[in-house]
């Protein structure tokens, strides 16, 4: 899929409410991929001004980072070339890892009638919604705090900040229909890297082991189940990581969210 894929509460709301994935329902995907695919560049402009809008209160535990690049899912290559479709046409850079450096500079110049456009010879023929090369925002809102010690009061409030965040990257419509996010997603720089996460209550380390399903590339963990034991904080281990509010599970694969273009288990790395 070449749409703006946001992030996975926006993307499973528009996907609940509209049957299509996230701001993806003005263009054709049903259509077989030509050498050059477009869609309008208006998805993106908007998505950062209304993004821009979130009071201070509401990014200071979790906030949301542009992080423009293509994913390749289908082992082949990255597109020959990224452009910006108007009166005149503008290329991105894109690097050796498919990020973007300069998207939000060249999208913030470029008139609002435009289009985001991908050159890609290796898929053409594949229908518009193909997942093997995908382009995202990466804009899932994150803790910023990476310390490894969170209180159960900086997550429950990193929960609903999140939950604010991501109902501004959908429309308006589909506010109302917005899952909560009281799970805690915890993707490693390493992907294959073990859960390792310690629950405490007044500095005694809780023997209870927390529940964590591995989906979408990170570990999935509940709030309610931290409250459930007693917990007050808990410790992060295993490496760099980030952190981020998430719908549960159940909800995400309701939806097919995160199962067509990731890795769903942690692999053995002896092999």
């Amino acid at each position: 899929m070449l749409a703006l894929r946001i992030g996975t509460c926006a993307a499973l709301v528009l996907s609940a409410s509209f049957g299509s994935p996230a701001l993806a329902d003005d263009f054709d995907r049903n259509k077989l991929r030509e050498e050059v695919y477009c869609f309008p560049l208006k998805h993106a402009t908007d998505l950062v001004e209304e993004l821009s809008t979130a009071d201070a209160n509401q990014k200071d535990v979790v906030d949301t980072v542009l992080a423009p690049r293509f994913r390749i899912f289908d082992g082949g290559d990255l597109p020959q070339r990224f452009f910006i479709r108007g009166a005149s046409e503008t290329n991105f850079t894109v690097d050796a890892e498919g990020r973007v450096p300069d998207f939000l500079e060249k999208i913030g110049n470029a008139e609002d009638s435009a289009a985001l456009c991908i050159q890609d010879i290796n898929r053409i023929g594949r229908p518009g919604d193909d997942e093997g090369l995908y382009f995202e925002m990466g804009l899932t809102p994150k803790f910023k705090n990476r310390s490894g010690q969170y209180t159960l009061v900086e997550l429950a409030e990193g929960a609903s900040d999140g939950k604010v965040l991501y109902k501004k990257m959908i429309p308006k419509v589909a506010r109302l229909f917005m899952p909560d996010t009281k799970h805690m997603s915890l993707r490693y720089e390493d992907i294959t890297t073990p859960f390792q996460i310690s629950a405490f209550k007044d500095d005694v380390r809780l023997d209870d082991d927390i529940a964590a399903e591995f989906y979408n590339e990170s570990h999935v963990f509940s709030l309610k189940a931290l409250k459930k034991i007693g917990a007050d904080r808990i410790v992060i281990e295993g490496g760099p990581y980030q952190l981020s509010p998430v719908p549960s599970v159940k909800m995400m694969k309701k939806f097919g969210v995160g199962e067509k273009n990731v890795t769903t288990k942690v692999e053995d790395k002896d092999g």
